[in-house]
């Protein structure tokens, strides 16, 4: 009896993947295909095709809708850059292999490229990589990758020329960051560059289709009989989308760890050659003027594949180009007209498309406290501002930053709120909120944050709250503001059940970073801000760790200015990093959790008092290591030198046992906020992490037993 195969295609409504599907169905009977896509499941696929100028949903084929009513096949609206739903499914389902289509094409939004192309992508290696059965994956990736041809034809190992667009680079980034994923991670991955695939469900976008839902209208009688196309000298690569599908299952099956193939014909076709192909299928030829116009810039005029790899997996293209132009008219003709004016008597539902950008200088410096009113002059239409503070950091800076912008013109407010994490709370949220509206803050105001990270938190939950959002600018005086609270966009008040429970992402209009204010900080604070700038080097900049490493009597004395600025100047540039593709945490960004999911449990149960928000990270990066190393992920050199330069900082504090215990319960309501995963990052380098899924209760409590224990020796108690 046959073994059963369980198959998963992202992108399955789409055109590659619902053929790919019916490919697998008939191919493998033993096979079960389970397809993923955004949308909900629907009849045909998701995107419409032209009749008589009108769109009307693009229907199945017959046979494959034959196919996706097999009780083999199923479908569920995931999203792959749902990290806790994509966790869900393939847990549940146990895929053999995955094949990820789902992409975005070169004419979609920029964000949604970058999103969907390269974080999908690595979102779902992620969530394979921490599934225990491991699947072999094939990333569809694209010819477009190649640029602008070296070499004819083009070779898997043919270096890449000059990129044409952002679609080609998005493609390009996935494939590299998924191979160094695919490696660090053990997983199975082969790549296949997918050149000009053909069929019915095309996207008209594409030529091909494009044409025959023109030559269809024409032999209809409908419209003109010239057909306006672009350059016709120009030679592809097509590939019939059944044989494309076919090249997918076997490179699936067969394919080299590591390896990536050309699924294309392998035969150069002029662009002329498959437009009269599709002419004579309708019937036209010699009935339609064609006109060629000019290339477009950007435009690649021959690009081709050798396909020889490929075809040592036993591929052989099945259907030839004639057949393949015959196939797609029919299709477009069996699209009846009575459907059409059926759909074009419903009016089609709007779209809102938002594309949110940020943007803004994140400035560090030396003395650039006292130029800030100068900065804002020049940044801002404005001349009216509330300055928030704490009344320690007001005594230090307030009343000079006041000055400053008296002098520069502005009619400027100043407001206090308490120290300490217990003031990131409803009361002065709400207080603060009443400040504003008696100092006449009007929606062009900006709202100064000149503190800490409770003071850029809570400002800034503020500003993203008040007035349905207003413009801040952070003026963070701390180690751990300047490098990390302050830039991001994070803003959030805490809960008696959850840290920063209630919050926006919501990004300040400038962050202006001044390391001579470090000066006055005591080395219990500047230990806490170093516990966030390792994290951040752990992320991926071992210089960091090393700059963290090289003196930290200086650092905890405050006095080396210069040697304070080079690290807040580093760990902002790697936060930066990993946050600009991913603005609002949806895959990237999740690394900075490193540490943070025990300290937020810890500072919950803490109640806000006694201790840091950089020292409860440090606790938490103590704990992650020794997770780590139990598990094998970290070598015990790596995780000594993390404890060691943690210790070198007073660092972890100790916490009463039962208290670091205790925290774990709070674990439940952290799920909740991340929507059911707990998504823990470990360190595995000094400069490397790992995100999985979840860690065992046991895992937790044996570091936390080990953490308890390290030597109390220069470092803070917290009392029970």
């Amino acid at each position: 009896m046959a073994t059963e195969m369980r198959v998963l295609i992202t992108g399955a409504q789409g055109f590659l993947g619902r053929t790919l599907t019916a490919e697998w169905l008939e191919a493998c009977p033993e096979a079960v295909v389970m397809g993923l896509g955004r949308s909900e499941a629907r009849a045909g696929f998701t995107h419409d095709a032209t009749r008589r100028g009108r769109a009307v949903p693009a229907p199945l084929p017959a046979a494959m809708q034959r196919s996706h009513a097999s009780p083999r096949a199923s479908y569920a609206a995931v999203d792959v850059l749902d990290r806790a739903a994509l966790l869900r499914t393939l847990a549940a389902f146990e895929p053999h292999v995955v094949i990820h289509l789902a992409a975005r094409l070169k004419d979609d939004a920029p964000a949604d490229l970058v999103r969907v192309n390269v974080e999908g992508t690595l979102t779902l290696l992620d969530v394979c990589a921490g599934l225990p059965r491991r699947p072999r994956l094939v990333l569809g990736s694209s010819g477009a990758v190649y640029g602008e041809p070296v070499t004819l034809p083009l070779h898997e190992a043919a270096p890449f020329g000059p990129l044409a667009g952002l679609y080609a680079l998005t493609r390009r980034t996935a494939e590299e960051a998924a191979l160094l994923v695919a490696r660090r991670e053990g997983l199975h991955l082969c790549i296949a560059r997918i050149f000009n695939p053909i069929g019915p469900g095309l996207d008209e976008r594409h030529l091909p289709s494009r044409v025959a839902a023109t030559l269809v209208d024409l032999a209809d009688g409908v419209g003109e009989p010239v057909l306006r196309l672009g350059p016709l000298d120009g030679t592809r690569d097509f590939l019939d989308a059944r044989d494309a599908a076919t090249a997918l299952r076997l490179i699936a099956t067969r394919g080299e760890a590591g390896g990536v193939y050309n699924v294309a014909s392998g035969v150069a076709t002029p662009v002329g050659e498959l437009v009269s192909h599709l002419v004579a299928a309708a019937g036209l030829t010699g009935r339609v003027q064609i006109e060629s116009g000019a290339r477009q810039p950007g435009d690649v005029p021959h690009h081709w594949a050798d396909v020889a790899r490929l075809r040592a997996l036993g591929f052989t293209p099945r259907h030839a180009l004639p057949e393949t132009a015959r196939h797609l008219i029919e299709w477009y003709r069996g699209i009846e007209w009575p459907q059409v004016a059926a759909a074009a008597s419903a009016e089609p539902p709007l779209t809102v498309t938002v594309a949110p950008r940020f943007e803004y200088p994140v400035e560090i410096g030396a003395g650039l406290l006292d130029a800030v009113p100068a900065r804002l002059l020049a940044r801002l239409s404005t001349r009216r501002a509330v300055v928030v503070t704490d009344p320690r950091v007001g005594a230090l800076y307030g009343e000079r930053l006041m000055g400053g912008l008296a002098a520069a013109g502005f009619q400027a407010t100043l407001c206090r709120i308490p120290e300490g994490e217990a003031a990131k709370c409803g009361e002065v949220w709400h207080g603060l909120i009443g400040d504003l509206h008696q100092a006449g803050f009007e929606r062009r105001s900006t709202l100064l944050c000149l503190g800490g990270g409770l003071v850029s938190d809570v400002g800034g939950f503020v500003a993203a709250t008040y007035m349905r959002g207003v413009p801040y600018v952070n003026v963070p005086t701390t180690l751990l503001a300047q490098h990390d609270g302050a830039v991001g966009g994070k803003v959030a008040i805490n809960t008696d059940w959850a840290k920063n429970a209630l919050g926006a992402f919501h990004h300040p209009s400038a962050v202006y970073c001044d390391p001579e204010t470090l000066r006055t900080l005591d080395a219990r604070n500047l230990a806490a801000g170093v516990a966030e700038a390792l994290k951040v080097a752990l992320t991926g900049d071992a210089h960091l760790f090393a700059l963290l490493e090289s003196d930290p009597a200086a650092v905890l004395e405050g006095r080396d200015v210069r040697l304070l600025e080079r690290i807040v100047r580093r760990s902002a540039a790697r936060k930066i990093a990993l946050l600009a593709p991913d603005p609002l945490e949806i895959d990237l960004r999740r690394a900075l959790n490193l540490g943070h999911t025990l300290a937020h449990a810890l500072e919950t149960e803490l109640h806000y008092a006694g201790l840091l928000h950089g020292e409860a990270v440090a606790v938490g990066l103590a704990v992650a290591t020794r997770v780590a190393q139990a598990r094998g992920e970290c070598p015990e050199p790596v995780a000594e030198r993390i404890l060691a330069l943690l210790a070198a900082y007073g660092l972890p504090p100790r916490v009463p046992r039962e208290r670091l215990f205790a925290a774990l319960d709070r674990l439940s309501d952290i799920r909740r906020v991340r929507g059911g995963a707990l998504h823990f990052v470990m360190p595995v380098a000094i400069d490397a992490v790992r995100i999985v899924p979840e860690v065992a209760p046991i895992e937790l409590c044996r570091a936390l037993e080990s953490v308890a224990a390290l030597a109390p020796a220069a470092r803070i108690e917290v009392a029970a």
